[in-house]
């Protein structure tokens, strides 16, 4: 069943019901006209009238249309508001950098003991893969070069990469407690195909 026939049932049910006379325009409400609450009355007691049959059949024609409504939703889908709305806010929030800074790491990267062209390689392939894991926050532990004989090379390297890498977002060092200046953190931009 298609739209075209679900509107031609439609309007084949809305032909059915008389037709209601409409009353002029008037100037304005009547002397004498029912307060709101004395309209409420008269709906509650014609609705006590009704009889029983009469509601079955009401009953029976809201399922029918609820059936056509379920065969349309299901055939053409439905955009979940409250989803789109959800992550409009979860967008808004990280962009926030208070936000952002205290968030937790979804993933941890360490690149101890890599030379400057294995540590690019891993960099690579770890944001890829994040990426495809929907990963927001990662962690990447690149030292302080205490130990190293030379200047510290793994710092610049990490720095350099998230510079020129287009998935990647805000960046910064976390606390102490996770590794100060020898860490970097990172923001991984949602994939553009998702």
């Amino acid at each position: 069943m298609d739209f075209g026939e679900i509107l031609d049932k439609w309007d084949k049910s809305q032909k059915e019901k008389p037709k209601q006379v409409q009353k002029p325009a008037g100037s304005g409400k009547k002397l004498n006209a029912p307060s709101l609450i004395e309209k409420e009355e008269e709906k509650q007691a014609r609705l006590a009238k009704k009889s029983v049959p009469q509601k079955q059949k009401e009953a029976e024609k809201a399922k029918k249309d609820g059936e056509l409504m379920q065969q349309w939703l299901l055939r053409y889908g439905v955009i979940d508001k409250d989803k789109a709305a959800e992550e409009e806010r979860e967008e808004k929030l990280s962009e926030d950098m208070e936000h952002v800074k205290y968030m937790p790491a979804e993933a941890t990267l360490d690149l101890h003991g890599m030379t400057r062209d294995e540590a690019w390689i891993t960099l690579d392939r770890f944001v890829e893969s994040c990426q495809k894991r929907r990963i927001r926050k990662v962690l990447i532990i690149h030292g302080k070069g205490n130990h190293s004989s030379e200047n510290p090379v793994l710092g610049g390297v990490v720095h350099n990469f998230i510079e020129r890498d287009y998935r990647l977002g805000a960046s910064g060092h976390p606390d102490k407690v996770l590794g100060g200046r020898g860490a970097t953190w990172v923001l991984i931009r949602p994939d553009k195909e998702d």
